[in-house]
């Protein structure tokens, strides 16, 4: 049965993306069938697995997650689910993506008035539209925008799990607990939405800080010693240069350079291990 996990925080820059591209990557490199669904008009999981020639190619041709929601605004039939599903993205075998485009902005703060005009609901429309194609994975990877607004919520509306990757600063317990309640009250809300807390990663851990060292001795043993991954994600310079490549850090020339490549190749390991575990898979 596919499962489908939302990557959500509400402030940027806290390795969200970084997250879900390596971990969708290092599964499907593990043999699973794997889909990323870039909901975020910033596209950086878009140009994380794609170059800028291939995205405009999908800008084009009507077919990226832009063209979706604005055929369901205009009340046009042009976007193909099939044809805008990108295969082996990132030159992994298994890995595909549902590309965004950061002319999603221009029309989202439109997508709620859709339910006057259309005949399914602003929150339903990226579920219907994956009805038909997802028993094709084992794992749907939803990278989703800083934000809990309309496009964000049709992410968590068809999702199982969500997880919540987060810089262990003065800021993570406040939006850590925001991203809870706003969930909760959607649920309660929308009773077909099965959403659970899958775990709280931290990201770009500095251990040479006394900050991050304190927050996260602070929620691993406060409300959330249940949630926090026993993995963490600490800050390294050849998985941020990764997307230079428009791949992932796995395939990345740059990133396999380094040398602390199969170092870092063993920490995301390790974090998808976790991941298959807190979701039920292993």
């Amino acid at each position: 049965m596919t499962k489908i996990i939302s990557f959500i925080n509400l402030k940027g820059g806290v390795g969200k993306t970084t997250t879900t591209v390596n971990i969708a990557a290092t599964l499907a490199d593990d043999g699973y069938n794997v889909l990323v669904i870039d909901l975020d008009p910033q596209t950086n999981a878009t140009v994380s697995l794609i170059d800028q020639e291939e995205w405009q190619k999908c800008h084009d041709d009507g077919q990226t997650l832009y063209h979706l929601f604005n055929d369901m605004l205009k009340g046009n039939d042009d976007f193909d689910i099939n044809e805008a599903i990108l295969t082996d993205v990132g030159n992994v075998e298994g890995l595909d993506l549902l590309p965004s485009s950061i002319h999603l902005v221009e029309i989202q703060d439109d997508i709620p008035d859709m339910d006057n005009k259309a005949y399914v609901s602003h929150v339903d429309v990226l579920g219907n539209i994956i009805e038909s194609i997802k028993e094709r994975y084992d794992f749907i990877l939803i990278d989703c925008p800083p934000n809990l607004g309309a496009i964000t919520l049709n992410g968590i509306s068809i999702s199982d799990y969500y997880i919540v990757p987060t810089v262990p600063d003065i800021l993570s317990k406040i939006g850590i607990s925001l991203i809870l309640n706003r969930i909760r009250s959607f649920k309660r809300r929308k009773h077909s939405c099965k959403i659970e807390l899958a775990g709280i990663i931290f990201t770009k851990v500095d251990y040479r800080t006394n900050l991050h060292k304190s927050t996260m001795r602070e929620l691993r043993s406060g409300d959330y010693v249940d949630d926090v991954f026993e993995c963490e994600f600490p800050q390294r310079i050849s998985v941020a240069e990764a997307p230079v490549d428009s791949k992932p850090f796995i395939t990345s020339p740059t990133a396999r350079r380094k040398p602390d490549y199969h170092e870092t190749k063993g920490i995301i390991s390790s974090l998808t291990k976790e991941f298959l575990l807190r979701t039920g898979e292993i």
